[in-house]
């Protein structure tokens, strides 16, 4: 039921933005400006210009590091009934209490109880843009 294929795809559909290069790039920048200020930076105080050096490539070497946090995926939890006796299969959404094998409803068709057979999360796929445009249109005739 859960795909991982879908997840496979994103990863390879995501490329390497411009936004991104250029980030790092200055990042490194900001490294070597401070290894040439520890080494190249003259005059009188140079305890001065290795602190600052040091503060460039802390700084620098601490920004490549921080990386933006994923979203958590949207899962449903989903029960799935089954009926012993005529086999009739039902799926719910997961209610508070539900476990494997726990008794929870009579079926509609033999009156007998059903059990939990599984118990499991989906996960939900995002919305395209085409559909957000389209709730938002029926929305606004609403």
């Amino acid at each position: 039921m859960i795909d991982d294929e879908d997840e496979d795809e994103e990863i390879l559909k995501k490329g390497v933005s411009l936004k991104s290069v250029l980030k790092n790039l200055l990042l490194i920048l900001l490294i070597i400006v401070g290894v040439l200020f520890i080494y190249l930076a003259g005059g009188t105080n140079q305890i001065t210009n290795w602190f600052i050096g040091f503060s460039f490539i802390c700084l620098g070497s601490t920004l490549i590091q921080i990386k933006k946090r994923k979203s958590e995926p949207n899962l449903q939890t989903l029960s799935i009934l089954k009926c012993n006796v005529c086999g009739i299969t039902k799926v719910r959404n997961y209610q508070h209490g539900d476990y494997v094998f726990r008794e929870v409803e009579t079926c509609n068709d033999c009156n007998e109880s059903m059990l939990i057979e599984q118990i499991y999360s989906v996960k939900l796929k995002k919305p395209t843009v085409a559909k957000k445009e389209e709730e938002l249109k029926s929305k606004a005739r609403k």
